[in-house]
């Protein structure tokens, strides 16, 4: 991995390398021994930032494989150490696990329990040694240190040597120091849980809460969580007895200019604040578009047609970018066909920009944008009856991704780290299926080569790669609407599992199971129509959200499907919703946008058809796997697990195959259609 930092003083510097060497590398090796996960690096040249977010300044870059402890999470956003320095990636391009070099044989956090009848505790590791105490069978005894085959306890007031043979060894229970912890809330999932004194089952019980109740919470010590009551005092529910979500609680409000909130429910309260102890300051009905002002937490402050201010819950309106900030380019052979990429990503300093370590850029001249040395060398382009054959050469290994556009139909090609070399902006076609391919650079962070196909139809392709992977072959061939799955890529994603239960019903029924079960479902479907269906989960396991779209990239899928069952404190709510995710400001998913709303539409109009249940609508909504998918993506939440009677619809294996059947009948509708 490497880092540049330069400045004038040359010898100056010269003279602290070899102590900053020195103190960067122990600090390097520290971190690693102590941060409980790394950050894998699973692209080929990632960049290292000041801040969490790609507005900020780039400040060197890593090469796949390399692996950072992490210090912290801010959103899609890791905290690393590199260097002795810390600087920030982005989640989606690097794979976190648990770090292995974190030592296993510390006695910490450790206890012997004792197995025979009684122990003798004695002054030093050895039977020669005086015995200063004993203790009987089951006693927990605090490990401080070993020596050989004998451990160091302490019990109570005694401290000593016990055999380590007639003991076993077991993780410590005793408390960690609390962790303070702001913005969340704790939803209680059990019918009747104990509150106590302290983090654990040893203290007293101070009261008891109720299914669905919302409890602040301040801090975590171990398996428990600190909460806050209804009457201000604190207390300690054990944290396998809730859930914990982000609390409604207020940050600053963070301005926004240039969108608006579309309301997505039939009668929704505007009040004086972002919460709903804030009075109500009037009603707007479904499909009003109020400029929006600023945000704060999961409230949206907008302007009403009086001119007044007021607030808006997020999750009953749909934020859109304001149509008119983006500009359509006249449809010519040159026509810009790619979104420009965010300016500061244009323009910010790269690694290897010349920037003195205390001034930071000097903005005498203008930094170097980043180019992969190795190119692309040929795009040949063939045709034999009636199919048509584009092979692609490179000088390196190809790694790539596709996707599909439609209103015209393209097909497009990512191609990772190499740029253009030669190839022409166009690439005449003219076969009986293709028209043209286009070459463009949509991204330099990371640095994406984009071949754009234009098509004349809809389009089956198959991609496969060469024994040395630098030529790229696409088969491109006829479709027929009845054979619209044939060779699709469909990636499914059942929501939660393992330790993350999701919602749960007034009957107990979780979320998770219910997710796999149609999401098993919908796959045996697509696979006999077809489809090559891959999962994110066939099993009650956990997988990290981001690891979900990752998997997903890494396959190059058609569409990625996640499928969830909704829920909300208010019991009476019922309804089918679906979500997209294509707003403006990010132009790789804008680009998508109208596949990715037709997906959503195709497969809601099918659930609420065959669910009757009432129809929410296809709404847009910041879900990580909707943005972190680069191709397009769909969040399904079928019903309302907290709703007492789409409960037992969930439950049902025969409900459940309809949702399956739907959601099928959905994808296959996509894909026909394009």
């Amino acid at each position: 991995m490497t880092l540049k930092f330069t400045s004038s003083k040359v010898l100056y510097y010269a003279l602290l390398a070899g102590l900053g060497f020195f103190l960067l590398f122990n600090a390097m090796v520290l971190s690693q021994a102590e941060a409980a996960q790394v950050a894998i690096v699973n692209v080929d040249k990632l960049n290292l930032r000041s801040g969490p977010g790609t507005n900020t300044a780039t400040v060197g870059q890593v090469t796949k494989g390399n692996q950072l402890p992490i210090l912290s999470k801010s959103g899609d956003w890791y905290q690393v150490q590199v260097g002795g320095k810390s600087v920030w990636v982005a989640g989606w391009l690097v794979k976190v696990q648990e770090n292995v070099s974190q030592g296993a044989s510390s006695t910490s956090g450790k206890v012997a329990v004792v197995t025979g009848s009684t122990l003798n505790i004695r002054s030093g590791p050895g039977t020669n040694n005086a015995v200063v105490g004993k203790v009987s069978k089951g006693a927990k005894l605090t490990v401080l240190d070993t020596s050989g085959d004998w451990l160091k306890v302490q019990s109570g007031n005694t401290t000593g040597w016990v055999a380590s043979w007639l003991v076993n060894i077991e993780k410590s229970s005793v408390t960690p120091p609390a962790t303070q912890v702001s913005g969340q809330v704790a939803v209680v999932n059990g019918d009747s849980v104990n509150l106590r004194s302290g983090p654990g089952t040893s203290h007293s019980v101070t009261g008891k809460v109720s299914r669905g109740e919302r409890l602040p919470v301040i801090s975590r010590s171990g398996d428990w969580v600190q909460v806050s009551q209804a009457n201000g005092s604190n207390a300690w529910v054990a944290s396998w007895l809730v859930n914990i979500e982000q609390s409604p609680v207020n940050p600053p409000a963070a301005q926004v200019s240039g969108q608006v909130a579309v309301v997505n429910g039939d009668s929704v309260n505007l009040r004086s604040g972002p919460g709903t102890s804030h009075s109500v300051a009037g009603q707007v009905s479904r499909g009003e578009r109020l400029p929006v002002i600023s945000r704060s937490g999961d409230w949206v402050q907008v302007r009403q047609t009086n001119g007044s201010n007021a607030w808006v819950a997020g999750w009953l309106v749909a934020v859109e970018e304001q149509q008119q900030e983006v500009s359509t380019p006249a449809k010519s052979e040159d026509s810009s066909w790619l979104p420009a990429p965010p300016q500061e990503e244009t323009t910010g300093p790269t690694d290897n920009d010349q920037t003195d370590n205390n001034t930071g850029q000097t903005g005498e001249e203008k930094p170097t944008p980043y180019v992969p040395e190795t190119k692309l060398l040929d795009v040949k382009v063939t045709e034999k009856q009636g199919t048509t054959y584009i092979n692609v050469v490179s000088e390196k290994a190809i790694t790539y991704n596709t996707f599909t556009l439609s209103n015209p139909f393209r097909y497009v090609v990512n191609i990772n780290d190499v740029n253009l070399g030669k190839l022409p902006d166009t690439i005449p076609a003219r076969t009986e299926l293709v028209d043209k391919v286009r070459t463009g650079n949509p991204s330099q962070d990371p640095y994406i080569s984009r071949l754009a196909i234009d098509l004349k139809k809809a389009v089956r392709v198959k991609t496969s790669l060469s024994s040395d992977k630098k030529t790229l072959t696409l088969e491109i061939s006829k479709i027929s609407y009845s054979d619209g799955l044939e060779g699709k890529t469909v990636f499914l994603d059942a929501g939660h599992g393992g330790h993350d239960n999701g919602a749960s019903g007034q009957n107990g029924l979780k979320e998770k199971d219910v997710n796999l079960a149609i999401t098993l479902k919908v796959a045996e479907l697509l696979r006999n129509q077809g489809a090559n269906v891959i999962l994110s989960r066939d099993d009650d396991t956990f997988v990290d959200l981001y690891e979900r779209t990752r998997l997903a990239n890494e396959q190059n899928a058609d569409i990625f499907v996640s499928i969830h069952s909704n829920a909300n404190l208010n019991r009476a709510i019922g309804g089918t919703s679906t979500y997209f995710y294509a707003p403006a400001s990010t132009p790789y998913l804008y680009e998508q946008k109208s596949d990715r709303e037709r997906l959503a539409r195709d497969v809601q109009r099918e659930l609420v058809a065959a669910l009757g249940r009432r129809d929410i609508g296809v709404l847009q909504s910041n879900f990580a796997v909707l943005r972190t998918s680069i191709m397009p993506s769909i969040l399904i939440e079928t019903a309302f697990i907290s709703n007492a009677e789409e409960e037992a619809l969930l439950g049902s294996a025969e409900v459940q195959q309809r949702a399956a059947e739907a959601i099928a009948r959905g994808i296959s509708a996509y894909f026909s259609g394009q």
